[in-house]
């Protein structure tokens, strides 16, 4: 996010100052995108430990994993612990200039980045300490407020520094970064430490030079420092009223009338820390939500090589295209009548709830992307549910990782279908083939983690939540409190309908 990127400048001179002031409105942090194709030989293992968090604890999260799976009653932590997730690899460091590397790219149009072990563990650290520092902005409350009840709360890494640098260096990379409109090509060869760097394109402006000054070691270090996860996406659980009400709610609008009211208020007012005071009205997730609904228009010119994605859901799923018009607007047209064109609040509520994913799908989404949506279920049919979990294992089995919080059955349900359609066995192709399954629609049991959030029943009087790691065995996986109150409404239907139908036998 651009604010975060920005507010840790440490600018030495006027000159820098002014252009990272102008860089702000001319290239928006979600125009940097890289697409990796790599090779490990090491296995990648990043598990993100939790503590203290609200309700929490702790837990830990192991983002390795193709898709982790929170489950559990409602008020146990879940969308904070997925929160804490997104914000924690959400942030943005920057880490200086160096315009060496800049220059010698401009000149031969091709340069070698020296990987800093010692640059990338700082960094982490300060993507943690950056974290704790902006739990306020996370969690759109007040700073008082977040220091009287998250003054314990951490988030951390538990790789080792050695375990880390050992899997950079063993892995191989062929990336791309797209900066403002030109783009960098990305190589790193096995058991290297350092990168080549390839200027794609032809001509650069004055502008697209004070822009790699200012992005382009940051950007290369934050890749490295959170790689192979490119970025992170969330779809909140109030997804379905961002687009809608975009305009009434806009970050820009909001900043503008804050800016407006410090200006004119009394009160001696530093102008340079009110540019880069941002807004902490809402949570981060909704905040970049809206800033995405506020840049439509310019998000509308990148085709994702995800669109087919966001195809099969417009056709399997809403049976009609999202679309966004010139002035920036998400509208809809109906299979039906291809020649209606539905402003999004006139639309049904399962078209509100999944825009969101289309327009990240065609227009936002890289490969390794995270990918973190809470309850995934909202205003989906039962069959809609099923299908939607499907294209999740699409997802996944292309390269995305997924976190999601449910408590669907129909959503559990499947994910163990998935699962069982895994195994390699003649009966199980046939059923493949007659319930018309893709074979990339499966998931092993490898591939995931449950977490199950509750409050410990045998410790009286206990107010933290424990997060437990529910076991998945070759049929898949249980979630406890969805099958008590599936048991608890079979046994009422049971003794009811023996009522209904024997009850005045006995008369």
């Amino acid at each position: 996010m651009l604010g975060k990127f920005i507010l840790n400048f440490k600018l030495n001179n006027t000159h820098a100052f002014i252009c990272t002031v102008l860089l702000i409105f001319l290239i928006p942090i979600n125009r940097i995108i890289v697409s990796i194709k790599y090779i490990c030989l090491k296995l990648w293992n990043m598990k993100v430990i939790i503590n203290e968090l609200g309700a929490i604890k702790s837990g830990t999260i192991d983002l390795s994993k193709k898709i982790n799976i929170f489950c559990g009653p409602n008020g146990t932590g879940k969308t904070y612990v997925a929160y804490a997730i997104y914000g924690l690899l959400k942030s943005k460091i920057h880490v200086g200039f160096n315009r060496e590397l800049v220059n010698e790219l401009i000149e031969n149009k091709k340069a070698e980045f020296k990987i800093n072990y010692d640059a990338l563990k700082n960094y982490r650290v300060e993507l943690v300490k950056n974290f704790k520092d902006n739990l306020d902005g996370l969690f759109g409350i007040g700073t008082e407020f977040a220091k009287q009840h998250f003054s314990d709360s951490s988030v951390n890494f538990n790789d080792t520094d050695e375990d880390f640098q050992q899997f950079l260096h063993s892995s191989e990379i062929n990336s791309k970064i797209l900066i403002g409109k030109f783009e960098i090509g990305i190589i790193k060869n096995i058991n290297l430490n350092s990168l080549k760097l390839e200027l794609l394109d032809s001509t650069i402006s004055s502008d697209d030079i004070e822009a790699l000054n200012v992005y382009l070691n940051s950007t290369i270090i934050d890749f490295l420092a959170t790689y192979p996860i490119t970025s992170t996406y969330i779809l909140p659980v109030e997804r379905n009223s961002i687009f809608t009400f975009s305009k009434e709610l806009s970050i820009r609008k909001q900043e503008a009338v804050d800016h407006f009211h410090a200006m004119t208020s009394k009160g001696k007012v530093d102008k340079f820390e009110l540019l880069f005071n941002k807004t902490t009205r809402y949570p981060l997730p909704i905040k970049d939500g809206l800033l995405v609904a506020d840049d439509l228009a310019e998000i509308k010119k990148n085709k994702s090589a995800y669109y087919d994605f966001a195809s099969r859901i417009e056709t399997d799923l809403l049976n009609g295209t999202v679309e966004i018009s010139n002035d920036g607007e998400i509208q809809f047209k109906p299979k039906q009548s291809p020649k209606k064109v539905l402003p999004i609040h006139m639309t049904a509520s399962i078209i509100k709830s999944l825009s969101s994913l289309v327009v990240y799908l065609k227009h936002i989404a890289q490969p390794n992307d995270l990918i973190i949506i809470d309850e995934p279920e909202i205003n989906l049919h039962p069959d809609n549910q099923i299908i939607l979990t499907r294209l999740f294992a699409r997802l996944i089995n292309n390269g995305f990782r997924l976190l999601i919080s449910t408590h669907s059955d129909y959503v559990v349900r499947e994910l163990n279908n998935l699962i069982m359609l895994s195994e390699k066995n003649t009966e199980i192709e046939k059923l493949r083939t007659k319930f018309h399954y893709d074979n990339s629609e499966t998931l092993t049991k490898q591939d995931i983690d449950v977490h199950y959030f509750n409050y410990p029943k045998k410790m009286r009087g206990n107010k933290q939540v424990i997060i437990q790691k529910i076991e998945i065995t070759d049929s898949g996986f249980e979630i406890p409190s969805v099958d008590a109150v599936i048991n608890k409404q079979n046994e009422i239907a049971e003794e009811l309908y023996y009522a209904l139908k024997f009850g005045n036998e006995d008369e």
